[in-house]
C-alpha cells in the first residue's frame, strides 16, 4: 500500500510537539515548543531548578540526621528537622502543580495548532486526489501524444516545459504531504511521551500529599515538651545561655534597624494570636529554675501544627525571617508594627503568608503554627515589645 493509501485508511488525530522529557522529579532540556516556546521552556527550567534545590535540601537534612552517633540522637535530630521536611514537601507539591499547569496550557494551545494543521493536510490531500483522478482519466499516453503532436521544435519545448511544471507541482504536493505526515507521526510519539510524563507528575503530586499528611500527623502528636526543652537547656547551660544571649542581641539589632511607624498606637485589646488554642505552655519571665528569662508566651495544644496565626492588632509587617538554623532561635518568624512603639513578634512558625510592608488588620491570618528553630514541639512564641523592649504580653491580649 502506498504512503497516501495509508493516509486514507488512518485518522492522523490530534498531536502535540511538547518535547518535555522528565527524569524523576527533574526535566531534561527540550528544544521544541510551539508559539510560546521560550515562555514555556523558561517556566519549566525555573521549576526544575527549584525542585533540584529542594532535593538538595532534603539530602542535606538526611545527611545531618545520619551523621549523629546513636539511634536515639538520630531520632531526636529527625524530629527536630521534621518541620523543615514538611516545608520542603509543601514546596514540592506547589512546584509539581505549577509544572502540571504549564504542561496543560501547552497541550491545550498545541491541540488548536494541530487542528489547523490537520485541515491543511486534508486540503492538500484533496488536491492530490484530484490530480491522481485527472491522470487516471487522461493516461500517460495522452501526455506523450501532446508532445509528439507539437507543430515545431519551439512548440515541443513549450509543451515539454508545461508537462515538467505539472510534474513539479505534483511532486511538490507529494513532498508537502510526506513531510506533514512525518511531522505528525513524530508529534504523535512526542504527545504520548508528554502525556505519560504529565500523568507521572500527577501521580507524584498525590504521593507527595500523602507524604505530607503522614509528616503532619506525626508532628501533630506532640505539643511543646517543656521538660525536654529544659533538659536541652540545662545539658550545657553556659553554651545554651550564650546562644540565647546572642539571639537576643541579634533581635535587638533588628529592632534598631526597623523604621517604625510614627503614628500613635492603634489602641484596643489585642486579638488572641492562635484562635481556639489557649494553652500557655511557657509563661513570660524566669523559667528553668531562674536560668532562663522567657521574653514572651508559648501557645500550644493538640493538633496545633499548621493552625492559623493572626495579627494581634492592626499594623504593618516590618520584618520577616525565613532563614534559620534548626535547634536555634525563633526559626521562621515575623514582626508587626502597631504604632506608638508597640510591636508584636510571632516565632517558630511553619509558614508566613504576608510580606514586609503589608498592612494587616486585627484577626487577619499572617502565618501558621510550626516548630522551627529551638523548639520541642509545635507552638507559637508570641511577644509584645515597647520601643524594642519585651514586656508581658498577657495584659495586652487578656484585658
Amino acid at each position: 500500500m502506498t504512503l497516501f493509501g495509508k493516509i486514507t485508511h488512518r485518522r492522523v488525530g490530534m498531536v502535540l510537539l511538547c518535547g518535555a522529557l522528565f527524569m524523576g522529579m527533574v526535566a531534561q532540556p527540550v528544544d521544541v515548543w510551539a508559539n510560546n516556546a521560550a515562555s514555556y521552556q523558561n517556566d519549566i527550567d525555573r521549576i526544575n531548578s527549584e525542585m533540584k534545590e529542594l532535593e538538595e535540601k532534603k539530602q542535606s537534612i538526611q545527611a545531618s540526621i545520619s551523621s549523629t552517633k546513636s539511634a536515639k540522637e538520630q531520632e531526636e535530630e529527625r524530629k527536630q528537622r521534621l518541620d523543615d521536611q514538611i516545608s520542603i514537601t509543601r514546596n514540592e507539591i506547589v512546584l509539581l502543580e505549577e509544572r502540571i499547569a504549564v504542561l496543560e496550557e501547552a497541550i491545550a494551545e498545541k491541540e488548536q495548532e494541530i487542528a489547523d494543521k490537520q485541515i491543511s493536510i486534508d486540503e492538500n490531500y484533496v488536491l492530490f486526489q484530484q490530480r491522481i483522478r485527472a491522470l487516471y482519466i487522461q493516461d500517460d499516453a495522452s501526455v506523450l501524444g501532446l508532445l509528439l503532436g507539437a507543430d515545431s521544435f519551439a512548440d515541443f519545448l513549450t509543451k515539454t516545459e508545461i508537462v515538467t511544471r505539472i510534474a513539479e507541482h505534483d511532486q511538490d504536493l507529494i513532498d508537502t504531504l510526506t513531510l506533514e505526515y512525518q511531522e505528525l507521526e513524530q508529534a504523535q510519539q512526542e504527545l504520548q511521551e508528554a502525556m505519560e510524563l504529565l500523568d507521572a507528575d500527577r501521580s507524584a503530586t498525590l504521593n507527595k500529599k500523602q507524604e505530607l499528611d503522614t509528616q503532619v500527623s506525626e508532628v501533630q502528636e506532640n505539643i511543646q515538651d517543656m521538660e525536654s526543652l529544659e533538659a536541652q537547656f540545662q545539658a550545657d547551660l553556659a553554651a545554651t545561655q550564650a546562644l540565647v544571649a546572642a539571639m537576643q542581641s541579634e533581635l535587638e539589632n533588628i529592632y534598631r534597624q526597623i523604621e517604625w511607624d510614627k503614628n500613635p498606637y492603634v489602641g484596643g485589646e489585642m486579638a488572641w494570636p492562635v484562635p481556639g488554642y489557649y494553652n500557655i505552655t511557657s509563661d513570660y519571665g524566669y523559667r528553668f529554675g531562674g536560668s532562663d528569662y522567657h521574653t514572651g508566651i508559648d501557645i500550644s495544644g493538640t493538633n496545633v501544627y499548621g493552625q492559623p496565626i493572626v495579627a494581634a492588632n492592626d499594623g504593618t509587617v516590618k520584618f520577616v525571617n525565613w532563614t534559620y538554623t534548626p535547634g536555634r532561635g525563633y526559626g521562621i518568624y515575623l514582626i508587626v508594627d502597631h504604632g506608638g512603639g508597640v510591636s508584636t513578634l510571632y516565632g517558630h512558625t511553619s509558614n508566613i503568608v504576608v510580606s514586609v510592608g503589608d498592612v494587616v488588620t486585627a484577626g487577619q491570618k499572617i502565618a501558621e503554627v510550626g516548630s522551627t528553630g529551638w523548639s520541642t514541639g509545635p507552638h507559637l512564641h508570641f511577644e509584645v515589645r515597647i520601643d524594642g523592649s519585651h514586656v508581658n504580653p498577657k495584659p495586652y491580649v487578656m484585658g
